[in-house]
């Protein structure tokens, strides 16, 4: 029985969330991965986040084929800018039927830096401005653009149970 009691003392004092995340959300519309979503890892520093993002285009005539972008790096604390985002963007090659790649039908397209500025809304959504600092391309050209792209962004946190 006194462990029941405790047990309820702790639900009803504590707050339990099985997935809790962040999100990040374009209103620009491009072809970049249009979903961003930030975790924080177990075992890792406070200031280290994982970042995961993923967009599809679907085709509007039959002609047309599926594509899809894949983002995946860091949210970490860095000299001078702050919190900021360090990843690689991954495209398939030419949609998603294969055409002779064997090996992958993702290739890696670029290394970014970029940087977000939100302000608070409510207290689960923000809205603000990415800026896309660097762009490392490594899709055959192999140049790096700096401020390549700077869009409204709308963030929310998201507590799943």
């Amino acid at each position: 029985m006194f462990r029941k009691i405790i047990l309820m003392f702790l639900l009803s004092v504590s707050s339990l969330h099985a997935f809790n995340f962040d999100a990040v959300v374009p209103f620009n519309g491009s072809s970049v991965p249009a979903g961003t979503f930030y975790q924080q890892l177990p075992f890792v520093q406070q200031d280290i986040s994982l970042l995961v993002g993923f967009s599809a285009i679907v085709p509007g005539r039959k002609t047309e084929e599926l594509d899809t972008d894949l983002k995946l790096g860091l949210r970490t604390e860095l000299p001078l800018l702050g919190m900021s985002d360090i990843y690689f963007t991954f495209d398939n090659h030419g949609g998603v039927i294969r055409e002779g790649h064997k090996n992958s039908d993702f290739y890696t397209k670029s290394l970014s830096l970029a940087k977000t500025w939100t302000y608070p809304f409510t207290d689960r959504m923000e809205l603000g401005i990415q800026a896309v600092l660097g762009q490392a391309l490594a899709n055959g050209e192999y140049h790096i653009v700096v401020l390549p792209e700077i869009y409204p962004v709308l963030k929310l946190k998201i507590n799943l149970f």
